[in-house]
């Protein structure tokens, strides 16, 4: 056999060779934190209970004096509870939302790529804002309804203006992908809630989910760039005595990957029965090949792309469409 694999023995060792990189970064912890929030994958909102509205006056009496921590120990009970048709599935939303924006931006500065950290805040305030003023009107739909109406224009807005900055420079860091995804699921959901309070059709939730299918679709195109230029692959090399004369020699021991974004790093072994030929392939061939895995297998990835589908074609449950109203009887 010589140097150069063939077609076969190329895609073979991509395909093996992706998943062994992506496997040893799983494992290590090293791979980006982009995903839609657990909370609202499970779509709690379906769930029956009757206990949010007394949770929720809980969350605003604790929360100021308890912070970050006593959010995540309240959304565990949050995640059984809804109420038809004011706090379907809301609270649970808010609260992950408010946990995710509020403070993901004291982790650290932002980095290269970034969409301006004050959109981000918007983003981040409207959230709590709509937050404060859905436990300040609970028990009056019309208050619920107005409040709903302008904060979700503000936020449609500003999702829009996060994907073109973050278009524009044609780089999508994690941070901006995962704000800007949770984002437009929580827009999404508040286009669902606002159609159930006023017993209103599915049409713009559809519309909706259709524009932010396409934009993801962008942004993925966009993140992956990105991530070309962040993570590297090096091949690692041990001595050991050929096989002809017993001199020494430098063979592919694996290789060493570091994703600069997330601050990881690991060895990798050399995937089993590689072909010698395909040992000669360079290091950018195999970071290329994380990557095809990463994007085609991660579910913090693959879910986020599913969520709008899915979302979409629960529509008809989520939001019961009533019909028009039956004409009066023709009367003789």
């Amino acid at each position: 056999m010589g140097l150069v694999p063939s077609s076969e023995e190329k895609e073979e060792f991509r395909k093996a060779v992706g998943a062994h990189i992506y496997e040893a970064m799983l494992q290590s912890g090293s791979l980006p934190d982009v995903g839609i929030e657990r909370h609202l994958l499970d779509s709690p909102g379906l769930r029956p209970g009757p206990a949010a509205r007394d949770c929720f006056r809980e969350l605003r009496k604790h929360v100021d004096v308890r912070g970050p921590a006593y959010l995540k120990e309240l959304m565990g009970k949050l995640a059984a509870f809804t109420e038809e048709p004011r706090l379907t599935g809301l609270l649970t939303l808010l609260v992950s939302m408010a946990i995710e924006t509020a403070y993901a931006s004291r982790r650290g500065g932002p980095p290269q790529g970034a969409v301006p950290e004050e959109r981000l805040a918007q983003l981040r305030d409207l959230t709590e804002e709509y937050l404060k003023r859905h436990g300040m009107h609970l028990d009056d739909e019309r208050k619920l309804r107005e409040d709903t109406e302008r904060l979700e224009g503000q936020v449609s807005l500003l999702l829009t203006q996060i994907k073109n900055a973050a278009l524009a420079d044609g780089l999508v860091n994690s941070r901006t992908l995962k704000h800007w995804v949770n984002g437009a699921a929580f827009h999404v959901q508040m286009l669902i809630h606002l159609a159930r309070l006023g017993q209103q059709s599915d049409g713009p939730a559809r519309a909706a989910i259709a524009a932010y299918r396409e934009d993801l679709r962008e942004l993925l195109l966009a993140y992956r760039k990105y991530k070309s230029a962040t993570v590297r692959v090096c091949k690692r090399s041990e001595l050991r005595l050929a096989e002809e004369d017993g001199g020494p020699e430098h063979s592919l021991a694996g290789y060493s990957v570091h994703d600069r974004e997330v601050g990881g790093a690991t060895d990798v072994p050399l995937p089993e029965d590689t072909p010698p030929a395909c040992q000669h392939l360079d290091a950018a061939f195999c970071a290329e090949a994380y990557l095809d895995h990463l994007f085609a297998n991660y579910p913090q990835i693959t879910d986020a792309e599913a969520y709008f589908s899915h979302t979409l074609s629960s529509l008809p449950a989520l939001i019961p469409q009533t019909g028009p109203p039956s004409p009066p009887p023709v009367r003789h």
